[in-house]
């Protein structure tokens, strides 16, 4: 392993251990009303704002990962796990089986709408805490929330509907996309034949109506079947996304045989040729599908969404083919890192302008979930790539 990437290891897992995770472990829990807290400012204090049902699963994954990594002890790790599940349950649940956007501080109702991105991750909290803690009032209450959306949000040509607080329907991949990545978290720990389903149904659409067989990207928004929402005959695409499906695609590979390489790397390739700056070294947030820049600004994410995709998708490549991947991800793991450079160690930024600036006074905890998955890949596979 390069002398660069063996420093980055140890960097990330240093920073991991000695800042994020005692700071969001003391912090990023509410000890008196339970779960996990929507954010903390940069001098490291719980913001009162509403909480996000999202939040609450995302940091479940978070923590048991951290635990995984040895970057935080399992016995504490499991407690907030255990925490986190029980007040998503107790707190978003709905009579439906769907999970509610989000509550207020003192656990009383904010925004009950259900849309799909919410429902998404409630699937994938739920099944982090069943890999655990492997009972059957978990696997119910995940089995009633897809019961719910087969019931009340398919789509006819496949896929459900996204839901706005007026109730207005939309069409977007993102949620599929994460409504994928449990559907994968699910068969991975259980042979239930929905998880194996919903991962079918999901992948299938991804590969016949979410990918624009023309230019090869694949898009953000549709309308109820399935086309491309264009503006002057352009679509939008995300750099980040098209890492995110490239990365889950293999996982999803590994448990089925499906074989899905090609789209995957064409996914990737496609996403690192136009989607990011070489010379900034960042991945861009949005693009058009004529492959030119929508905005030149970057989010924190899509950096972690290359840095997994790279790592584990370059394992499978020639060793002349690794070194672009390995490229890949160090060059997005040192722009990451220009993130977590705030007042106070363990916490981050969310968006770096088109002139290399940020700003901001608070780190959301939604976006552990990103860093800290793009870390455990980059530490676990990048010395194959060399």
């Amino acid at each position: 392993m390069s002398t660069q990437s063996n420093l980055f290891i140890e960097k990330s897992k240093k920073w991991l251990t000695q800042d994020v995770y005692p700071l969001w472990s003391e912090k990023g829990i509410d000890k008196k009303q339970g779960g996990f807290v929507e954010s903390l400012t940069f001098s490291g204090e719980p913001m009162d704002v509403p909480r996000r049902a999202m939040v609450q699963a995302r940091q479940i994954y978070s923590f048991l990962t951290g635990a995984k990594l040895g970057c935080i002890s399992k016995d504490k790790a499991y407690a907030a796990v255990t925490q986190g599940t029980k007040y998503m349950v107790e707190k978003f649940s709905a009579p439906s089986g769907a999970f509610i956007y989000s509550i207020n501080p003192d656990g009383t109702p904010k925004s009950k709408n259900p849309d799909l991105y919410t429902q998404a991750f409630a699937l994938f909290g739920l099944a982090q805490n069943y890999a655990v803690n492997p009972n059957k009032e978990t696997k119910d209450r995940a089995k009633a929330l897809v019961q719910y959306l087969q019931r009340e949000r398919k789509v006819k040509g496949g896929g459900y509907t996204e839901l706005d607080e007026k109730g207005n329907v939309s069409y977007k991949s993102n949620p599929h996309m994460h409504l994928f990545e449990s559907a994968i978290a699910w068969m991975a720990i259980d042979a239930d034949q929905e998880w194996k389903d919903l991962g079918q149904e999901l992948v299938t659409l991804a590969l016949t109506k979410f990918i624009d067989k023309s230019t090869g990207v694949l898009g953000e928004y549709f309308d109820e079947n399935w086309n491309h929402l264009r503006e002057n005959g352009k679509f939008i695409y995300e750099p980040g996304h098209q890492y995110e499906w490239a990365w889950l695609m293999f996982l999803y590979q590994d448990l089925t045989g499906q074989d899905l390489k090609a789209v995957r790397h064409q996914l990737f390739s496609l996403a690192d040729k136009y989607g990011t700056s070489p010379s900034r070294k960042v991945a861009f947030d949005e693009m058009w599908s004529d492959f030119t820049p929508k905005t030149q600004s970057s989010r924190f994410w899509p950096q972690c969404e290359r840095i997994k995709a790279a790592v584990r998708l370059g394992t499978e490549v020639s060793k002349e083919q690794q070194l672009l991947y390995a490229k890949a991800a160090d060059d997005a793991l040192e722009t990451l890192f220009k993130f977590f450079e705030t007042p106070m160690q363990g916490l981050w930024y969310d968006m770096l302008s088109e002139k290399d600036e940020f700003n901001g006074n608070s780190s959301k905890s939604s976006s552990l979930y990103h860093i800290v998955n793009a870390m455990e890949e980059y530490i676990n596979l990048r010395g194959k790539l060399d």
